[in-house]
């Protein structure tokens, strides 16, 4: 098991919560549109992640077959549909606190920031960042368990197979999902 650190300056934690901050305030909270939500969740969710490394992981060998093309046009299909995806979770916010419980250094530049949303029942979320060039970047996100990139990745490793390896026919079926995309009711 790797160490706790449970300080509340800790760089790693005071990302997450400058992130989370500007989303409740500049998103969730904040008397705008949807549209204007998701263009503002957009900007800021995609400045807060490692868009390639998370791309690489996600296609895992089929990231090495694919063209220049290929990975540019899922990078963004991926991200078109999993920022409405996550916009969409956290349009469910009401309130709630996130309580940053430590961090751990997974290796040199490798941060797994502990954070529990003060829910009825409470739900665990870690935040996994790389650190490079002295900024961070989010990496995958672990709610309760469930790792965002291995889930992906495991569907999409499944849709490749069934599809013949064709990162081109992953980046259309993703971009058809986020244009066809449906918001949950509030």
């Amino acid at each position: 098991m790797l160490p706790m650190i449970a300080r509340a300056q800790d760089p790693a934690i005071e990302f997450v919560d400058d992130l989370a901050d500007k989303i409740i305030s500049n998103v969730l909270t904040a008397n705008v549109s949807r549209d204007v939500k998701l263009e503002r969740f957009r900007s800021d969710f995609t400045a807060a992640l490692d868009l390639k490394q998370i791309g690489q992981f996600v296609l895992g060998v089929y990231w090495r077959k694919a063209t220049a093309e290929e990975k540019d046009a899922f990078l963004k299909s991926f991200m078109d549909f999993t920022t409405k995806v996550w916009a969409d979770r956290f349009d469910m916010y009401q309130g709630q606190k996130i309580v940053f419980n430590g961090v751990r250094n997974a290796d040199k530049n490798q941060y797994y920031v502990n954070s529990t949303i003060e829910n009825n029942p409470p739900v665990e979320v870690i935040w996994r960042l790389k650190q490079k060039d002295g900024q961070y970047r989010i990496v995958d996100i672990v709610v309760e368990g469930v790792s965002m990139a291995m889930s992906y990745r495991n569907e999409y490793s499944s849709f490749l197979q069934t599809n013949g390896g064709s990162v081109a026919a992953l980046a259309k079926e993703l971009q058809t999902k986020s244009d066809n995309f449906k918001w949950t009711e509030k």
